[in-house]
């Protein structure tokens, strides 16, 4: 909110500095000149271009193609060889459970595998820092895996979920701004066109800036539909990315366990749960049991 406020203190400052420059007693003709001869081409380009209902189907299939480039960019790219990295990386720290090593080997084995994978060799680092080995020489970690080993790391290491994240929010922007910028344009012509002594020619402008509005709301429409589809797609790559994140912490907190607990008992020894004490009689129950 912050940042929001003080872009907009600096712009409405930027305007209103270059509004008293072009206005300045001691100012040129020749500056306002050049101005104008800089700013009229590309204000009658923009009308133009904005006035088209072309426009807005043209910049509607290019939001779509956008999205679609953007989504498989970030996915095939990124994405995706990040998870078959912790699905190799879970594979692998089956296999180490599985031997049944002692702890010096069984850490040395593991220090291996997650020195291959840079998407969790950081955060692998850091935990292994923190590792200690009590009397009986089993291996114990003050924290969880998962105070490393989680979304933040991953975006550390390269990642940029947060870029992949905020793509829906980015084409909601886009839609409007579009829609916008179209609408002034429309505006624009419709007001020239309004000024005009005949009514049938107003009447006409009058039409042509809704037929032009409609054309315009198009690229809102788009840009929150590819939101709300790209929204539902990120919603279910991050639910597997938690799941193969929360897998990897559990193995390795099976192999390392925290700090202060104990080892799991031997199915054999546990002993059984109590039965549950009979519930007292109502008065109906006796009742029948009398009859």
């Amino acid at each position: 909110m912050r940042r929001n406020l003080t872009l907009f203190a600096l712009l409405v400052g930027a305007a209103w500095i270059i509004g008293q420059l072009a206005h300045a007693p001691g100012a040129s003709h020749s500056t306002a000149s050049g101005f104008k001869a800089l700013l009229i081409p590309l204000a009658n380009l923009y009308l133009n271009l904005f006035n088209s209902p072309s426009t807005a189907l043209g910049l509607c299939v290019a939001m779509v193609v956008l999205a679609i480039v953007l989504f498989l960019y970030t996915y095939l790219g990124r994405i995706s060889p990040m998870l078959r990295d912790l699905d190799g990386v879970a594979d692998a720290l089956r296999r180490i459970a599985s031997r049944r090593e002692d702890a010096a080997r069984q850490l040395a084995s593991v220090d291996t595998v997650m020195a291959g994978h840079p998407i969790v060799a950081r955060s692998w680092k850091l935990f292994r820092a923190t590792l200690s080995q009590d009397d009986r020489g089993r291996v114990t970690a003050p924290r969880p895996p998962a105070h490393y080993l989680n979304m933040a790391a991953l975006e550390h290491g390269g990642v940029r979920l947060r870029f992949f994240l905020g793509l829906p929010n980015d084409f909601v922007g886009l839609g409007l701004i579009f829609t916008f910028l179209g609408l002034v344009a429309g505006l624009y012509f419709a007001s020239r066109s309004m000024l005009s002594a005949d009514l049938a020619d107003a009447r006409a402008a009058l039409t042509m800036l809704l037929h032009a509005a409609t054309f315009k709301f198009l690229t809102s429409i788009t840009g929150i539909g590819i939101s709300m589809l790209m929204g539902g797609a990120q919603r279910i790559i991050l639910d597997q990315i938690q799941a193969r994140l929360a897998e990897l912490q559990i193995l390795i907190e099976e192999m390392i366990p925290l700090r202060g607990t104990g080892e799991p008992l031997p199915a054999e020894i546990v002993p059984p749960l109590p039965a549950a004490a009979p519930e007292p009689a109502t008065g109906s129950q006796k009742a029948v049991a009398v009859s």
